[in-house]
Parts: structure tokens; sequence; C-alpha cells
């Protein structure tokens, strides 16, 4: 059950939720978080599936862009003063099922006033708005996520953090003895362990670590979707791994381990020049970071075994 709804038209803010999905589904989980994109599949009725995902959440988020108030229908009418409007009715439903619902004004974008709203959401006007601005992303973005953790998180269970760490690094180790040779187990590891990340990396949301490993699962699931032929799977993983040390990189520019897990998602998808600039940098934060260095060596060495 995803307790966090986000609500955005796409033609407006678009770039900006899937950028905030991004950040809070690496610290909460994809089960946490629904969006209509990745969420709702091919030839599934998506306005039973909205009400549905808003009936069930905790916390519906309001994606308010520049455009938000002005996207116009054919006939040059408001589309949001249309009763069939998307957007709208997701609005609607999360202000009558008495949800926290929280406007995020992104792109410089003011709160609509009352009179700017249309009847049914005019109540939206006296939210109140979390800011999210391009030059102050980072900071505005774990303002965001520090609200959204009081609201959503459970409490802690019986798994201390080092204990989870600790047991996941482990699951890594065993991955790698399944691997290549019984992909099949190695992937049901892998999705064991994503799952168990979903279920504890909410209740540690600022830990890098839990951050970095989801990102290394979602990579280790795709080489053992590769490996069974399931070739579309493993693109779609690779993008998963991908956008989850990309988010960290713009979180912390200094993080060693995401810039080596660019590299490893590079390197996977035959991009191994790119592979080895990422590496690079990497070893240029941590001379000493072992994977990376490991890294380096076998790329290295394919080059020379293919020239």
């Amino acid at each position: 059950m995803a307790r966090i709804f986000i609500s955005y038209r796409r033609s407006d803010s678009r770039k900006w939720a899937d950028k905030l999905f991004d950040h809070i589904s690496m610290r909460f989980g994809k089960d946490l978080v629904f969006q209509d994109v990745d969420d709702i599949k091919p030839g599934k009725d998506f306005l039973l599936i909205l009400r549905e995902a808003i009936k069930t959440c905790k916390v519906a988020l309001i994606l308010i862009g520049p455009k938000w108030l002005r996207v116009k229908n054919a006939d040059g009418t408001r589309r949001i003063d249309h009763p069939k409007d998307v957007l709208r009715m997701e609005i609607i439903e999360a202000l009558r099922g008495r949800k926290t619902v929280i406007p995020v004004l992104l792109g410089n974008t003011v709160m609509p006033t009352k009179e700017e709203l249309p009847p049914p959401l005019k109540s939206l006007s006296r939210r109140q708005a979390a800011t999210v601005s391009d030059s102050r992303w980072n900071s505005d973005v774990h303002i965001l996520l520090e609200r959204l953790r009081e609201l959503v998180i459970p409490r802690k269970g019986p798994e201390s953090l080092e204990e989870a760490k600790q047991e996941i690094t482990e699951k890594q180790n065993e991955y790698f003895t399944l691997y290549p040779q019984r992909p099949a187990d190695a992937l049901e590891l892998a999705q064991k362990v994503l799952d168990h990340l979903d279920r504890i990396s909410p209740q540690y949301p600022k830990d890098p670590d839990l951050q970095l490993l989801r990102g290394y699962f979602h990579k280790n699931e795709a080489m053992a979707l590769r490996d069974l032929g399931r070739r579309a799977e493993f693109r779609k993983d690779l993008v998963k791994a991908d956008r989850v040390f990309s988010t960290m990189i713009r979180e912390r520019p200094g993080d060693a381990g995401a810039w080596n897990g660019k590299g490893s998602v590079e390197a996977l998808r035959g991009n191994f020049e790119k592979a080895l600039q990422y590496i690079d940098k990497a070893l240029e934060i941590d001379p000493n970071y072992w994977a990376a260095k490991e890294d380096r060596k076998e790329i290295l060495k394919y080059l020379e075994a293919k020239a």
C-alpha cells in the first residue's frame, strides 16, 4: 500500500515529479510511493487505480509548477476547470478523503489563491505549502522528506540499523556465490533483499549505506535477469539502479560509492569508456576504494582483450 501519492500534471511538472519520486523512493522504498507513470500497467482502468491509490494513501503531494493553472483544452478553457480533468479529480478525492494534502510549489511558482481555483478545489489554498526551488533543491527536498517521515514512517522494528546493514552485506556476498552459475537463485535472492530494503529503509531514511545497497541490488537483479534472457526487465532494472546512484550523486557529490555504482551500470550497458570516467571519479574521491579499483582493473582487462 503506497502511503504517499504524487499528483502532478505531466505538461507542467513531469521532470520535477520524476526527481522527487527518486528522492522519496530511494529512502522509503517503492511500495510507499505512488506515481502513475510507474504504477499503472497497460490495459488497466487508470481512474479506478488512481482513486484506490488516493483512498489508501496517507499523504497526497500536489505538485504545482508554472503552468499548473494555465494548461488549456483545445477550446481554450482551463483544463483544471473541466469536471473530468484527471488532476482535478485526484485533488478532489484527496481533499474529500481527509488526507494530509501538501501542495509542493516548483519552479518559483506561488500558491494559487482561492479566487484562482475552481470551487471544488478552493480549500487547497488553505493548505500549508512546501516550496522546492531548483537553486535549493537538496535542502528543500530534505525539509519535505523530514515532514513525510513524520507522517508516514512506521515505528522502528526490532532490527537495528547495524544489524540490517550487516545482514544485507552478507546477502551481497551470498549473491556472488550464486551468480553467475545459478542466475535464477541469484535473482530470487536479489528480489528478497530489495523487499527487505523496502521494509527497513523507511525506518532509517537518511542512511547512505542502505541507499547504496538498494542501487547495487537493483544492479544485481539486472545481471541475473540478463543471464536468464529477460532483456527488457534487465534494462528496466538498470534504469532503477542508475536512478538511485544519480540521486545519491545529486545529494552528495562526494560519495565515491555512488560514482562507482554509476560506473558499474554503464559497464553492464557496454559503455566501458564512460564507466571508467565514473570509476575514476570514485577513485579521485577515495583512492583506496577497493571496489572501484577492482572494477577498474576488470574493465581495463576486458578492453585490452578486445583490442
